[in-house]
């Protein structure tokens, strides 16, 4: 009888969790927060018939492990890139997890990092307040 009355409630944990996430518009399923924030990089990796190619791009949206570019550079889910930071001329290994045309002649492209690297953005720290 108590593995039932378990069960049970394991489903209705579950089942509240599932609730709280819908209801709560800040919920945030991924590591780390994401940031608007537009910062030019550099893209580097290899076409489809293996040809390097480099491209200027700026990024849309960012986050400690990746973020979300537009490219006018064809490139293929699971592909490796390299960015560079334009800015500070840091260098980080990513790959395409997701893309999706969004406009007539850029995709939009979010990559992931192979390993976190939170300052590759430069993101200004937060807002603190003052004391009086």
């Amino acid at each position: 009888m108590s593995r039932i009355y378990d069960a049970i409630k394991r489903a209705q944990s579950e089942r509240a969790a599932q609730e709280k996430s819908k209801d709560n518009p800040d919920f945030e399923r991924r590591r780390t927060k994401r940031i608007h924030l537009r910062v030019p990089v550099y893209v580097y990796g290899h076409g489809a018939h293996q040809e390097p190619f480099h491209e200027e791009a700026t990024s849309l949206v960012v986050n400690s492990h990746g973020g979300l570019l537009t490219l006018s550079t064809n490139v293929r889910s699971g592909q490796q890139l390299l960015l560079t930071n334009r800015a500070t001329h840091s260098e980080q290994a990513c790959r395409v997890v997701r893309l999706a045309r969004r406009h007539r002649k850029k995709l939009e492209v979010a990559v992931a990092f192979t390993e976190a690297a939170p300052a590759f953005w430069s993101v200004p720290p937060p807002d603190t307040p003052q004391a009086a």
